[in-house]
């Protein structure tokens, strides 16, 4: 017997599905993550027809964005147990966890859970929930009417987090939106990371800047260095930051670090640049939205080159390369680089993808170790899709678009 759990995750959405082959029959088990689920039972005439079955199942729940869970020896992130639902812990592959990070374009901002764990709210001591919760600091202008309380002040409440007993504990935490009266550098909020950084012993996963497009637009977040919060986290295994204004990844370097995403509606080659040259040995997963020319993403193929040749990031298993408006070009340039036989998820998807594009990775070599193609919101016809199904990867080429030449034609999904 043999079971297999997928989990998907994305914005409100928290679910799971797992199968478990028995002969000629299989369980199969569903429902929202922290629950016992749904159990399902189907039987066939034999075990190669249940197999070819199951198969089938696990194919159109990948394809859907479901990620399987697995390689949990693999990794120290886990997701403890939780006495106050009772549920069982257990560690969870990086993929998954990751992935819990994302959500839907339309979404962008306001998770519900991260690495696995339900985000909590903080706001002061009073607002430390019991069991096991990822927790995150942000300010809203609801805050300024407090009559109590810090009155919105971003650094009080974190400060107040830091000193607080959930910091210890800490393995996720997120850092949301900082400031109510405009853009404000991130630098104040690292520096008070680096010297508190005592008080996060077991920070395993830091997203830096969830921030939805209500509280400020993408191309406003004004970041900054990263740096030093790498240096003074050496647990850090995930690392996300939404928002590339200003921001840096000079002389980066981390020997734990396995996930690194950027978000942005423009990234600048010359971060690409950093990040390349970054000492990540261990990096597994590398996300990089490259945006658009208007917002600074000054990104061509060529400044990619590190990561095509495989070279810079031995390990890795997944890329993305996403939010582009160069996602044909990237197409036509990665079918023949080293990268695609080394990962096991291409991830181009929120881009410009048209059928020019879709053509050069119908040429992916299918002897390859890549077992996932992400291309999903894209601008390929219907044809071209039905030609893309052949690939012998597991495929997502859901959200097509159609190019609008009133609004300047195709464009990426996040920008502005």
């Amino acid at each position: 017997m043999s079971r297999r759990e997928f989990h998907f995750i994305s914005g409100a959405s928290s679910k799971f599905w797992a199968i478990e082959m028995k002969g000629d029959s299989f369980d199969v088990t569903y429902g929202k993550i922290g629950t016992s689920g749904t159990a399902q039972t189907k039987s066939f005439g034999d075990a190669v027809a249940a197999q070819k079955a199951g198969d089938k199942l696990v194919l159109e729940k990948t394809s859907k964005g479901y990620v399987e869970i697995g390689n949990a020896r693999n990794t120290t992130v886990s997701v403890a147990s939780d006495p106050s639902t009772g549920t069982s812990g257990a560690s969870a592959g990086l993929n998954e966890l990751y992935f819990s990070t994302t959500q839907n374009v339309a979404d962008i901002g306001n998770l519900k859970t991260f690495i696995g764990l339900k985000l909590a709210d903080y706001k002061s001591p009073k607002s430390i929930k019991k069991g096991n919760y990822a927790y995150k600091v942000s300010v809203s202008y609801e805050d300024e009417d407090e009559e109590d309380g810090d009155g919105g002040d971003f650094i009080k409440r974190l400060t107040s987090f830091l000193d607080s007993a959930a910091a210890t504990d800490a393995q996720g935490f997120v850092v949301g939106n900082w400031s109510v009266e405009g853009p404000e550098t991130a630098q104040p909020i690292v520096d008070l990371f680096v010297s508190k950084k005592d008080r996060l012993p077991n920070l395993a996963a830091l997203f830096f800047g969830e921030i939805a497009q209500e509280e400020c637009e993408i191309s406003w977040i004004e970041n900054c260095n990263m740096t030093p919060i790498l240096d003074a986290f050496p647990k850090l295994e995930l690392l996300r930051v939404r928002g590339a204004t200003n921001l840096e990844f000079l002389k980066a370097g981390h020997k734990s670090l396995r996930a690194l995403g950027v978000e942005s509606g423009g990234l600048a080659r010359e971060v690409v640049a950093q990040i390349c040259k970054a000492d990540f040995p261990n990096l597994e997963y590398l996300e990089l939205w490259l945006g658009t020319n208007e917002y600074g993403g000054t990104t061509q193929v060529n400044d990619l080159t590190p990561i095509m040749k495989g070279t810079a990031f031995p390990k890795l298993k997944y890329l993305g390369l996403r939010n582009s408006e160069i996602t044909d070009e990237i197409a036509g340039v990665i079918i023949n680089s080293p990268i695609v036989r080394q990962i096991e998820t291409l991830d181009l998807s929120l881009g410009t993808l048209t059928d020019e594009g879709a053509k050069a990775l119908m040429k992916l070599p299918q002897d390859a170790k890549l077992k996932r193609l992400d291309l999903h919101r894209h601008f390929v016809s219907t044809a071209m899709m039905k030609q893309l199904k052949t690939l012998p990867f597991s495929l997502n080429v859901s959200d097509q678009e159609e190019a609008d030449e009133d609004e300047g034609g195709r464009f990426v999904a996040v920008s502005e």
